[in-house]
């Protein structure tokens, strides 16, 4: 049995030192660079920057290059280019019975059976009820609520990262304890096997320390596949299947462990009055509900504008209106001013303007309630760090007495004067104690991790 747990030991570090080892910053770095949804959300970004673009053009004119052809079929320019006789009339308007021929082709201005027109038209728009100046603003919201929405993606992406880093070096540290406590099993075992060889244990010291290694086994068995999925995920992550998470030394949080822990009750409520306001000023989170606001409040002016009248310029160039395609025909240009007023639009205006405002009393009630429950959010993470904190000092101390009482059973059983049953249970103490500090050291970083995401911080 020992030969196959060192066997599996070895294999375990093979496979340790076959892996590249990536370093918790490194994977957050190499998951921005290849996670899709980030880079879909790049993608965003540079839409609404397009997107603004565009609404900055409406303020210039637009100019355009306009071509016709007119054919008039024939019986219609027949009939029309056809010679009528004129009478002429005298000074006193009476019929003098000359006549003179007249036809439509005849005329200064021409007409052609097909004829051909060209001409430039520039547009100019000056004012339209405001519509033109808030499409901008609603377009440089869109583009900051995009650049936040990457933010948060990256945020996202970077405490996943994290959480499932420190996962697996927990589920990594919790193996090695489980292997321990497998090769502790094995050791108990065979020594009791001796001594019932010999006369000096029971049949049930076997059983119960059979029943314990069976126990390891399985554990040590759900740890291994549990170690397989989340480095599989993890790596999936991050983009690179040979990766493995480098391992961290935890008492380098003992420092700021401490001081959590022995804080009083007006520290820690300054030091959470600290907190959230770094929550309120930099939280992407918050900051988008603030530009869903915005955004709401411009789309109310919007409507608002459609009562306002809207002034807007054109001037038409005309190059030729001829009977070939030559741009050498007669030139003519014209400018006009429109202004145009809305008088009575059957209660359409007055609709949009009401629908508009119940829409923004409505975002502003339901970012209220977000941005309240989000506060209480960061509030309790708050709170759980410096409980984590205070945890983790309580599995040290809870370590300590284990460790003191595992040391004190194994002497007396040495002397034969405890049973074996409170061995084993001194074993699982020392086993759950262990096992509690290990897991509290990663639900305290965690926690740490989740402040940091609170705050709009994604670096370690």
């Amino acid at each position: 049995m020992k030969k196959l747990i060192l066997l599996l030991l070895t294999l375990l570090m093979f496979s340790a030192m076959s892996a590249i080892e990536v370093d918790l910053d490194e994977s957050i770095k190499l998951a921005r660079e290849n996670n899709k949804d980030i880079q879909a959300e790049e993608y965003s970004v540079k839409s609404a920057k397009w997107g603004k673009f565009d609404a900055l053009s409406n303020f210039l004119p637009r100019a355009s290059f306009n071509s016709t052809i007119v054919r008039i079929d024939d019986d219609t320019y027949d009939e029309a280019t056809q010679v009528m006789q004129v009478p002429v009339l005298s000074p006193m308007g009476i019929p003098t019975g000359d006549f003179i021929p007249f036809s439509s082709s005849a005329m200064g201005t021409g007409f052609h059976q097909t004829s051909y027109t060209n001409s430039i038209t520039v547009q100019q728009p000056i004012f339209n009820g405001g519509k033109i100046i808030l499409g901008y603003q609603l377009a440089s919201l869109a583009k900051q609520q995009a650049e936040i929405s990457l933010e948060n993606k990256e945020l996202d992406i970077t405490y996943t990262v994290a959480s499932t880093y420190f996962g697996y070096l927990k589920f990594k540290d919790i193996h090695i304890l489980t292997q321990k406590s497998l090769a502790s099993s094995v050791s108990h075992l065979e020594k009791v096997e001796k001594n019932f060889d010999v006369g000096t244990a029971k049949k049930s010291d076997i059983l119960q320390w059979k029943v314990k290694l069976n126990n390891d086994k399985t554990s040590n068995f759900e740890i291994e596949n549990g170690l397989e999925e989340i480095v599989s995920f993890w790596q999936n992550l991050i983009g690179s299947e040979e990766s493995i998470p480098t391992k961290i030394q935890l008492e380098m949080y003992d420092v700021e462990i401490n001081d959590l822990a022995a804080m009083k009750a007006v520290e820690i409520t300054n030091a959470k009055q600290k907190f959230l306001k770094k929550v309120e000023l930099a939280s992407p989170t918050l900051n988008s509900i603030d530009l869903i606001n915005k955004m709401m409040k411009k789309s109310y002016w919007m409507a608002k504008g459609n009562f306002l009248p809207s002034v807007n310029m054109q001037f038409d160039y005309q190059i030729e209106s001829d009977d070939e395609f030559d741009l050498s025909g007669e030139d003519n240009w014209n400018l006009v001013a429109a202004v145009s007023v809305p008088l009575f639009t059957s209660g359409s205006n007055f609709s949009k303007v009401k629908q508009a405002k119940y829409e923004l009393l409505k975002t502003k009630k339901q970012t209220e309630y977000v941005r309240d429950n989000y506060l209480i959010a960061a509030e309790n993470v708050y709170n759980k760090l410096i409980t984590n904190a205070r945890i983790v000092q309580d599995n040290k101390i809870a370590l300590e007495f284990a460790k003191e009482n595992h040391k004190l059973i194994n002497q007396l059983f040495e002397q034969g004067m405890i049973t074996n049953s409170e061995l084993l249970d001194a074993e699982i103490m020392l086993f759950g104690s262990e096992m509690n500090l290990i897991s509290s050291y990663y639900d305290y970083v965690l926690t740490k991790f989740e402040t940091k995401k609170y705050k709009g911080e994604m670096e370690e």
